[in-house]
């Protein structure tokens, strides 16, 4: 969607931005929102994608030099939104960041990269970090000290999606899936399943395929097409690397919606939704504790069923866009211009 009004208030946003939480966060502070997507996708070369996130937040300072509060979707739209304006701009603003995620670089491009988003972050103008995992506060707060207090945990909510992607032909290959490019560990998963009688199918376009015959890797498997696969599958697999940064709720919302039980790596933002034995099974990446996981919902199939059960409602009631904005929208408010 694409939304504009007579107000200095915005939503910068790398997808679709769905209505619900616009109005959410409309409700919740009593002021109408712009919003402005720049999308990219990851189909297209890397590039631009990375172009893409140093270029918008400029061209947006640029066009609206009366924005007043920024409410950044994409992490990097209101990292660089920051750094511009300390630098160039000067200008009085309002900035809230979501999804913050920051992995290290490693050489001299890590130290510039630091430096990057640690002044940005520690400026005046951004008032908020909001992370996806409990344990992230006081990890971030620990590489960015200058930045303490303005980091703030929210549960993800992602909107419900009714559409029907029953595809017999590709169910029946009865297969588990594993799909996302942040923070992945597919060598360790591709470990796990090879050898094993169990098929899965990964759908990241940064995969090597593998030698495994019962393992397919899926270079170009987007949007409708990556949900027909989640949607079909006979469980979903996220083998996490880094236990300290919050990834995988996307993907493990969703197939709690589409009723998949999950395997997933134990994790700090894993705990933080998400209960071992009840919402997925929850193991650290020992390649013969997933193998036995994989083999128990092969094989249990009240397991199979309850868990099913149990993540389709809890899916759909538990973690609803409409939430997500209605609490963004509470927490600025008082932060507003």
């Amino acid at each position: 969607m694409e939304k504009k009004c007579n107000s200095n208030n915005y939503i910068l946003s790398d997808a679709d931005t769905p209505a619900d939480f616009v109005n959410a966060v409309e409700s919740a502070t009593h002021r109408e929102w712009n919003v402005i997507e720049h999308i990219v996708p990851m189909s297209k070369a890397k590039i631009r994608r990375v172009l893409g996130f140093y270029l918008t937040p400029l061209k947006f300072l640029l066009r609206h030099p009366k924005a007043k509060n920024v409410l950044a979707w994409q992490q990097f739209f209101g990292i660089l939104t920051a750094f511009y304006n300390r630098y160039l701009f000067h200008r009085r603003l309002s900035i809230t960041i979501m999804t913050f995620i920051y992995r290290p670089k490693s050489g001299i491009a890590g130290k510039i990269f630091y430096r990057l988003v640690n002044s940005a972050i520690s400026s005046k103008c951004v008032k908020r970090i909001i992370v996806f995992a409990e344990n992230e506060v006081e990890h971030y707060e620990k590489l960015f000290p200058k930045a303490k207090g303005k980091f703030q945990f929210v549960r993800l909510g992602i909107p419900v999606d009714d559409n029907d992607y029953r595809d017999d032909s590709l169910a029946s290959q009865d297969y588990y899936f594993a799909t996302g490019v942040s923070n992945r560990d597919y060598d360790f998963i591709i470990d796990v399943f090879t050898g094993l009688d169990s098929r899965l199918k990964i759908a990241c376009p940064d995969v090597a395929a593998p030698s495994a015959d019962n393992i397919e890797v899926m270079s170009n498997c987007f949007m409708a097409d990556m949900k027909r696969h989640l949607f079909n599958c006979k469980g979903v697999v996220i083998p996490l690397k880094n236990l300290n940064i919050s990834s995988g709720q996307l993907v493990f919302i969703q197939s709690m919606q589409f009723g998949k039980p999950i395997i997933i790596t134990d994790s700090g933002s894993t705990r933080s939704y998400l209960q071992d034995g009840v919402d997925a099974i929850i193991l650290p990446n020992d390649v013969n504790a997933w193998r036995e996981a994989i083999q128990r919902l092969d094989s249990d199939n009240t397991l199979h069923e309850t868990m099913a059960a149990n993540n389709r409602r809890r899916g759909r009631s538990d973690f609803s866009i409409y939430g997500l904005g209605e609490k963004i929208g509470n927490m600025i408010t008082d932060s507003l211009l």
